[in-house]
């Protein structure tokens, strides 16, 4: 290999998730996702045609059905993993089964309740103070807790998913996804701690690569709306010849679309929504006020941004709610690439329902019974 040769990135193979999609939430995400492609707006007419070529322009979708995500494959990503072999598989799932889950729990719990007071200890007597590395306290209290035999009963999940957030940035979106909201705090340190026991071991990727640059994965818990990476027949690069040339990702101004679900609806109670359609400036015209529009900048989020989306509550804002009260079931590893599932060998009309699905190579349970589709 010459000195100018860089290395190949390992293949990424894995991932570590929280599968959003069971009984309680499914009707919900699909009610929801039917909503949300009813108030796609349509696409600005391309500003590289004549008068004559944007009056035969066919209308189109600001955001291409290809893009929306199927239900099926609605999780929260812990972090990506490169398992290429057998062997090392297995060593990942040993690892995995190993774990002391109901712990972690445990002592999320903890870091829960020290949000809420100006100090408090874990149940070995450990203090927590803001200065504290919340991951390492957790894996603390988790070890010296299992010794001990544990403690206190779990109590399960119940997250939302809420709200609008862009990637890399509205202005120029390739990413939908909505926020999961835990009005127990629990959800972060837990994810936070597990994550940390897989990458100490080897097993989770830690960095990405942004140009010559390597930069630290953060947690940034999402569910994918959309993504454009989906779009089939993307235009290619305009510049370069033969194979270097690779089709470029469709992007778009997602600003109205994510103020529009940052606040959604006119009273607290979320019951009364404001429009059911995206109202684009475009439509509105340059000279009116649409201050939320520009704001929605300010929340998108990018690789290295902060792990916890901004409160969408801020400013009398109501923001749309995907789910409610939906059940975190299970923790998964599974294969990268979600599979399409087979409509004709679908006795109960699930597979038409869910349309695509990851893989699960191995599971875990968080609560006494589970009943994931």
């Amino acid at each position: 290999m010459s000195a100018n040769t860089k290395p190949k990135r390992p293949p990424l193979t894995h991932f570590l998730c929280l599968p959003l999609v069971n009984d309680v939430s499914l009707p919900q995400l699909e009610s929801s996702l039917a909503t949300f492609k009813a108030s796609i707006p349509q696409a600005p007419a391309r500003s590289d045609l004549t008068e004559q070529q944007r009056r035969y322009q066919q209308p189109r979708p600001l955001i291409p059905d290809d893009a929306i995500r199927p239900v099926g494959t609605l999780h929260l990503t812990l972090g990506v993993m490169s398992l290429p072999t057998p062997e090392r598989l297995n060593e990942a799932l040993e690892f995995f089964q190993s774990l002391d889950l109901p712990s972690l729990l445990r002592a999320a719990g903890e870091i829960a309740a020290q949000k809420k007071l100006p100090e408090a200890t874990t149940t070995n007597g450990t203090t927590i103070d803001s200065a504290t590395n919340t991951a390492e306290v957790l894996i603390k209290s988790s070890i010296d807790e299992h010794s001990q035999g544990g403690l206190t009963p779990l109590e399960s999940f119940a997250i939302s998913l809420e709200s609008l957030h862009a990637l890399p940035r509205a202005r120029s979106a390739t990413i939908l996804h909505a926020a999961p909201v835990d009005p127990t705090s629990r959800l972060y340190p837990f994810c936070e701690a597990l994550r940390k026991k897989f990458q100490e071991a080897g097993f989770m990727q830690k960095e990405y690569q942004r140009g010559s640059a390597t930069k630290l994965r953060p947690l940034l818990l999402h569910a994918t709306i959309a993504n454009t990476i989906y779009i089939r027949g993307r235009k290619r690069n305009t510049g370069g010849h033969g194979k270097g040339r690779r089709p470029s990702q469709y992007t778009f101004d997602a600003r109205d679309i994510v103020s529009h679900y940052k606040n959604f609806y006119l009273d607290s109670d979320r019951t009364d929504a404001r429009s059911s359609v995206v109202t684009t400036r475009d439509e509105l015209g340059s000279g009116d006020d649409h201050t939320g529009r520009d704001s929605a900048e300010s929340h998108s989020e990018d690789e290295g941004a902060s792990a916890q989306p901004a409160s969408d509550d801020t400013n009398s804002s109501y923001p749309f709610v995907w789910a409610g009260n939906l059940p975190i079931e299970s923790v998964c590893i599974c294969e990268m690439g979600a599979k399409k599932l087979d409509a004709e060998a679908d006795e109960n009309g699930m597979n038409v329902r869910l349309g695509e699905k990851y893989a699960v190579v191995a599971e875990r349970s968080l609560t006494p019974a589970t009943s994931s589709l």
